[in-house]
């Protein structure tokens, strides 16, 4: 038995070995470049920063995982939206990707890129579809007393704004939105359960200056 349980235990290292990535040598120079550009509004996206982020791949039982050793350069884009960033390998990493920061004012579609080994050392163009998004203030006033907390739902980019404190029946939420199309906004409380959930409409408004725009909401519209 302790024979075959010293087998077991061979073999899965040979396994995790086996599966475990070597990390390239130190000092491969590669380029990536290219633009961040929103076709929709026709606007390059300025002064946004692009980073590589290094990754080093290990075994586990349920596969490889990737773990990340850090950010190793970084850039920012021009005043035409395009970028140009040279890397070196570490010698510590094996996988290398391409990430745009976030933040709430532009909606990236595909913010990551891995790039793959066969570029590394070479040079590649990547260019990325973003959309630029613009203010509105949200003014939320419930018409009766709500005693739990609303959380709102916003189309883009896809996230969670404050959340609205029970009791409160005027409150003004920062969010940001495409101004070509009707926005999708909704509002949910936790309880009863399931959720329950009330959806609206921002028409569209084709201005890039702050405005507001007033809901009033009531607790029989959560369904």
């Amino acid at each position: 038995m302790k024979k075959k349980l010293i087998f077991i235990l061979i073999l899965f290292t040979v396994i995790f070995t086996s599966c475990e990535k070597e990390p390239l040598p130190a000092d491969i120079e590669t380029i990536i470049f290219g633009e961040i550009y929103d076709s929709t509004n026709d606007l390059p996206i300025i002064n946004k920063k692009l980073k590589i982020a290094e990754f080093r791949e290990i075994s586990t039982l349920s596969g490889v995982s990737s773990i990340f050793n850090g950010y190793i350069d970084s850039t920012y884009t021009n005043i035409n939206g395009a970028y140009n960033l040279p890397f070196k390998t570490s010698g510590n990493g094996s996988r290398y990707v391409i990430q745009i920061e976030y933040n709430k004012e532009v909606h990236i579609f595909d913010s990551d890129e891995t790039i793959q080994d066969e570029i590394i050392g070479q040079q590649l163009e990547l260019n990325f579809e973003a959309l630029q998004l613009y203010p509105v203030d949200l003014r939320v006033i419930t018409t009766d007393i709500i005693n739990q907390e609303i959380t709102v739902y916003q189309q883009f980019p896809g996230g969670i704004t404050d959340r609205i404190p029970p009791a409160t029946q005027n409150s003004v939420r920062r969010i940001w939105i495409d101004k070509n199309i009707v926005n999708n906004i909704n509002f949910s409380i936790r309880e009863p359960n399931p959720n329950l959930n009330y959806d609206i409409e921002i028409p569209i408004n084709d201005t890039t200056e702050l405005y507001e725009y007033e809901v009033e909401i009531n607790s029989s519209d959560f369904e």
